[in-house]
Parts: C-alpha cells; structure tokens; sequence
C-alpha cells in the first residue's frame, strides 16, 4: 500500500500531541506508577485521546493499538499504533529525549512511522515510497563496515534484567567502539540521519518501536528482532537497528552469541 497518502493526516496528529505536550512540559506533574512498575502522567492519557479521537474522525473504520488504553479495532487492515510520550521518565525529569510515537500498520506491518520531539521541534518521518525526512528534509543512514569502528546506544544497560540478555548487552558492548545510553526514541532518528551506526534494546513493547521501523528502512537501514525476523504487530520485545545492512547481520550475530 502507498503509505505516501497518509503522510499529510499522520503529520496532523504529531501537530496535535506537539501542542498538546509543549503546553504541559513545564508544569508540576502528576505521577503514577502502572502496573508493569513504569510511570504514566495524565499528560501520557490527554496526548493519546487526543490522538485517538483525531484519528477515529479521519479513519473511522481504522484501527488502534495505544500504550495507554485499550485497543480499538485490533483486527483492521489498517492499525495506527500510538506511543503518546515515549520516555515519559525523561518527560518527567524534565529533560528533552522523550518523543511522540506515531505508526501506521498494514495487515501487521509498519509503513509509516513518525518521531515527534515536541521540545526540540524535530519531527522524524519515514513512509514506504517516500522515503525519510527530518523537519522536510531527506535523510540517509551512513555506511559503517564493522561493530568495532561503531557508534552505538542503548536505553540502558538495566533494561537488560536477563542471564541471555545480560551477556548479549556485554557482547555488544566489548564489540562496539563507543557505547551511550539515555538518548531514548531521539536516538533511532539519529540512526536515519547518520550519527549513530547501532542501537539495541531488550524489554520494549511495539508502542516503543513501530514507529522507527519505516523511518531507519527508508532512510537505508535495518531494524529488526534480535532473530534477524521483520517487526510487526505481534512481535517481541527485542530488537535492534542499524544504519548498514552488512552491519545489522554482524550486531546479529554478536547479540546471538
């Protein structure tokens, strides 16, 4: 499907949650703790109804899959996926790597994604046929032919909770040259535009990653499970991105053992 069409609504809805949280960002938070042991404000709920709403007046027979609320239409061709404030611990803290996670699937499969950073107004597009954009302008992975001359990032090393986890992060954190962490979601749009060669994670949910996937594809880059298998709507809660297609197989197998 010609994810190109949808471009212009999609790029609606980030405007909507920009606003949304450049109102809030400096007010005293209200914070709750979910029952997965992760935080949510009421500002996470206000951007992802608002998002909801916007998108059930535009697409009424779509579906949605939020982290905040329960799925609607689940089954549709046509899933967007919504990640109202990726990295709300840094929304909270006040620090500017969270970002708006915005995903269009077909049967399953991301074919738009948008990364909307409210405060650094940066705005991350990929959609199959059109490529990748940043604040309108084409971007593109950077070749980089081995792990040890790599730059790579990681949320953090305590994400990795795991005994195969574990040794996977300290594989990869021996083969790579430069290892950095906290960059949050900012970080895969950093892959599409060339700074960052690899980055990993180990205990995400689709909400975390549908969005990334067409913006590093289109940009030139991989992104996949830790298998090597395409994300989609079902998949787990590993995976990895690269800017270099020869270099993702080698992150492969070094995160395989």
């Amino acid at each position: 499907m010609d994810a190109a069409q949808f471009v212009s609504q999609a790029n609606r809805f980030a405007d909507i949650s920009r606003a949304i949280i450049r109102e809030e960002i400096y007010r005293p938070r209200e914070v709750e703790v979910k029952s997965d042991n992760t935080p949510v404000t009421p500002v996470d709920q206000k951007v992802e109804l608002a998002l909801r709403a916007a998108i059930e007046e535009a697409f009424p027979e779509h579906g949605i899959v939020g982290e905040e609320f329960d799925n609607l239409n689940p089954d549709s061709d046509y899933v967007w996926v919504l990640d109202p404030i990726d990295g709300t611990m840094a929304f909270i803290a006040g620090l500017p790597t969270f970002g708006t996670l915005i995903a269009l699937t077909w049967r399953g499969e991301p074919i738009l994604g948008i990364l909307d950073s409210p405060i650094t107004k940066e705005r991350w597009i990929g959609a199959d046929g059109a490529g990748t954009t940043i604040n309108g302008k084409a971007i593109q992975c950077r070749p980089c032919n081995s792990l040890d001359t790599a730059f790579a990032h990681t949320s953090s090393p305590l994400y990795f909770q795991s005994a195969d986890s574990i040794a996977a992060y300290e594989r990869m954190r021996d083969a790579v040259q430069f290892l950095i962490f906290g960059g949050g979601c900012n970080a895969y749009g950093r892959i599409a535009q060339g700074y960052i060669d690899v980055a990993f994670e180990a205990a995400h949910d689709i909400h975390d990653y549908l969005a990334l996937v067409p913006i590093i594809t289109n940009a030139g880059g991989a992104i996949s499970d830790w298998q090597g298998n395409p994300l989609t709507l079902s998949s787990g809660s590993r995976f990895v991105a690269s800017g270099d297609q020869d270099l993702h197989r080698m992150a492969l197998a070094v995160l395989n053992g």
